[in-house]
C-alpha cells in the first residue's frame, strides 16, 4: 500500500502545476478520471512545503473549469445539430427551473461534476452564470481535496489549518448559496 501512496505523491510532485492543470482539465471533461488521485497527494506536498497550496488551488480549479467549458461548447455544438429536438426541449425545460443550482451543486458531487456541463451546453446556459458557478463549485471541491491531503501532511498543525480552511470553504458555500437564493427571490 505504501508503494502506491509513494507513487501517487511522486507523480503529483513530478507533473507540477501545469500537470495539475492538465489533469484537472481531463477530469473536467467527460473522461472518467478521479481528481483525488492527484489532489490528495498534491495537498500532502503543500503541507510538506514542496508545493504552494494557492498555486495548486488555482491550477486545479482552472483546469476543472477549462474541462467543463470543453464539455459545454461540445454539447452546444452537438445539441444544435440533434435530430431529436425532443431531448433538447426536455433539457431546456429542466434547465429553466434548476439549471443554476444544478451547475453549482453537481461539481460537489463525486462522479457527477464533470457531466453537468453537457446539459448546460445543450440548454445554452449563459456563460455569465455558467463560468462563475462552475468556478466556485470547483474551487470548493479542489480546495477540499487539497485540504484533506494537507491534513495528512503535518499532523496537529495541519488539523488546525484544515479546520480553518474548512470554515473558509463552508463560508464560501454559504455566501454563494445566499447570493443565489437572494437573486432568485428578487425575480
Amino acid at each position: 500500500m505504501s508503494e502506491i501512496v509513494n507513487f501517487l505523491v511522486e507523480f503529483a510532485n513530478s507533473i507540477g502545476y501545469l500537470g495539475i492543470y492538465l489533469y484537472m482539465l481531463l477530469v473536467g471533461t467527460f473522461v472518467p478520471a478521479p481528481s483525488e488521485i492527484v489532489l490528495l497527494p498534491a495537498g500532502y506536498l503543500a503541507a510538506k512545503g514542496e508545493k504552494n497550496f494557492l498555486l495548486l488551488l488555482v491550477s486545479g480549479t482552472l483546469g476543472s473549469l477549462s474541462g467543463a467549458l470543453i464539455n459545454y461548447f461540445f454539447a452546444g455544438f452537438i445539441g444544435d445539430r440533434l435530430k431529436h429536438k425532443k431531448i433538447v426541449k426536455k433539457v431546456n425545460r429542466f434547465w429553466k427551473k434548476h439549471g443554476k443550482i444544478s451547475v453549482f451543486l453537481a461539481p460537489l458531487t463525486p462522479g457527477l461534476g464533470q457531466y453537468i456541463s453537457i446539459p448546460a451546453g445543450l440548454a445554452h446556459m449563459p456563460l455569465k452564470w455558467f463560468i462563475p458557478l462552475t468556478f466556485s463549485a470547483n474551487l470548493i471541491w479542489v480546495g477540499f481535496m487539497l485540504m484533506i491531503g494537507y491534513l495528512f501532511g503535518t499532523g496537529d498543525e495541519a488539523h488546525k489549518n484544515a479546520v480553518y480552511g474548512s470554515l473558509v470553504l463552508l463560508g464560501g458555500v454559504i455566501v454563494i448559496a445566499s447570493i443565489y437564493v437572494f437573486k432568485e427571490m428578487r425575480k
